[in-house]
């Protein structure tokens, strides 16, 4: 089988290129990563959080004296 020469100069951006793929899809699987975290966590906050079906109260935020 014949060998690939490349010029150094070649092989080193080919490295350079196929490092930066690598270093981007790492990066975009720590956002998937995260993303599913969130929605998880999103899910059981509305499966925890209890329905209220009262009357609603208005707040205000007044000084006493």
């Amino acid at each position: 089988m014949p060998t690939l020469r490349l010029p150094l100069s070649e092989w080193n951006h080919r490295r350079l290129l196929n490092e930066n793929r690598a270093q981007a899809l790492q990066r975009l699987y720590a956002r998937k990563d995260a993303v599913d975290d969130l929605i998880r966590a999103l899910e059981q906050y509305q499966e925890l959080k209890p329905i209220h079906h009262g009357e609603c109260v208005t707040l205000s935020a007044t000084k006493c004296s």
